[in-house]
């Protein structure tokens, strides 16, 4: 057998490094939730402050994902250097109260503007605790660990899709209501204060973690290798590693970042088409959202990284790109199916559900980046990762239902449509990215 490429001469507990996985999960749901509960709150706004659905792509998109996105370079350069914990707990406290702030806009840039911080505040999150999660668990069992991370993603929409459905139908049952300092604050407006303000309490429990031992990585073969291998230290050092791996980063990066594009695109507008095509209340609507989330989500993520740590275990070292390859087949038909042709909303969130089971990525994207970079250089190739496939995913994915119904459509009753043409055929495009990725995969991984 392969040795590992990584040493650490102080094994870390079992109970230590699930207890960090459980904390940064608790962060990854606040994360989540003050992320996606504007996808519920779209009717509303728009009512509001009359803000046109590629208006609202904007928002829920581009506004954010571009300042997290870019706020992810520097921030994965600080996180290869100083306490990791520190700039999650930061970070946290920082998109909690700009996520409260959004319930304070009174118009479209105002809104936008509290998008924006939020997901610079958000931009911390996925760098650190990748690099902390890795420097805790063997490579072996990296993408289960990474997976119950990416579990944050699922626990926090269902939150925001059931908690913020009923918190909705109730908030706009009681109508607009008078607050101290803030005077007339619309139903929309006291969600996002309810959902955001507690965060910046919440944030406090990443300091009851220690920062992990960072490891260090094997030796090579020789000086001159060094600068290839991402072993000399210093900012120089990460884009000869990269270029020496090019059509690995190019495979992993562009095929998850379509997938990313995908799944934003679902989470933004199935909400929206649920309301407008059948007509459904906005709190069935979370019910049924938030019992995807639970119900196919977790095992989802669960599943897809106990399936890609067999594979690998028993030698497939493509297994990571391998398996997308194959859900992605499956879900671009299952996508096309579903929005096109489903009769109901009942149908509608079953095949959505089979596709959330199908599709979670979180663990085993991460856990292949952190097996092939050394880990000096692991908060810099995380924040790349997170930056390319939230550019796609957000500036991307609801802009591009929004656009097809409104610039090629014409019509906000035929979301359906634009969700089947944007789901199914990205993830099909995504499929054959990863069949293109799996030789750059195994040639990445046997290099170490």
């Amino acid at each position: 057998m392969k040795p590992s490429p990584e040493t650490d001469p102080q094994p870390v507990s079992a109970s230590h490094a699930w207890g960090t996985v459980a904390v940064l999960l608790i962060i990854g749901i606040l994360s989540y939730l003050d992320r996606n509960i504007v996808a519920l709150m779209i009717e509303p706004i728009r009512a509001s402050l009359g803000i046109s659905d590629l208006g609202m792509g904007l928002i829920h998109g581009v506004g954010f994902g571009v300042f997290y996105a870019v706020f992810g370079l520097p921030i994965g350069y600080l996180v290869d250097r100083v306490s990791r914990r520190w700039i999650v707990y930061w970070g946290a406290t920082a998109w909690s109260i700009a996520a409260a702030a959004c319930g304070l806009a009174s118009n479209f840039h105002q809104l936008l503007a509290a998008r924006l911080a939020v997901g610079i505040g958000e931009a911390s999150l996925s760098p650190a605790a990748y690099s902390m999660i890795a420097d805790l668990f063997p490579r072996r069992r990296l993408a289960l660990a990474l997976g119950v991370f990416g579990i944050g993603s699922v626990l926090g929409s269902a939150v925001a899709f059931i908690g913020g459905g009923a918190a909705i139908e109730y908030l706009e049952g009681i109508g607009p209501q008078e607050l101290p300092l803030l005077g007339v604050t619309q139903p929309w407006q006291m969600v996002f204060l309810v959902t955001g303000a507690p965060g910046i309490v919440i944030a406090l429990l990443v300091l009851l973690i220690p920062e992990p031992r960072r490891r260090t990585h094997r030796a090579v073969s020789s000086i001159a290798d060094a600068p290839a291998a991402g072993l000399v230290e210093g900012p120089e050092s990460l884009l000869p590693f990269m270029r020496s791996r090019s059509r690995f980063f190019c495979c992993h990066f562009l095929g998850f970042g379509l997938l990313a594009v995908a799944t934003y695109a679902g989470l933004a507008w199935i909400p929206t088409m649920l309301v407008r095509r059948f007509g459904t209340g906005i709190g069935e609507v979370g019910l049924m959202m938030g019992a995807v989330s639970l119900l196919a989500g977790i095992p989802g993520f669960l599943m897809s990284g106990w399936i890609v740590d067999r594979w690998f275990a028993a030698g497939r070292q493509d297994a990571h790109q391998r398996y997308y390859m194959i859900a992605n087949t499956i879900a671009a038909g299952l996508a096309i199916v579903t929005f096109l042709y489903a009769p109901t909303p009942g149908l509608v969130v079953l095949g959505w559900g089979f596709i959330s089971l199908l599709q979670p990525f979180t663990g085993p994207s991460a856990a292949q980046l952190q097996m092939v970079t050394p880990p000096h250089l692991r908060g810099r190739v995380s924040a790349l990762y997170v930056m390319v496939f939230n550019l796609m995913g957000m500036c991307l994915g609801p802009p591009l239902v929004a656009f097809i119904t409104d610039i090629v459509l014409h019509d906000t009753t035929r979301v359906h449509v634009s969700l089947a043409i944007t789901y199914g055929g990205i993830a099909a495009l995504s499929a054959i990215v990863f069949a293109l990725g799996l030789a750059p995969s195994r040639h990445a991984i046997a290099a170490g």
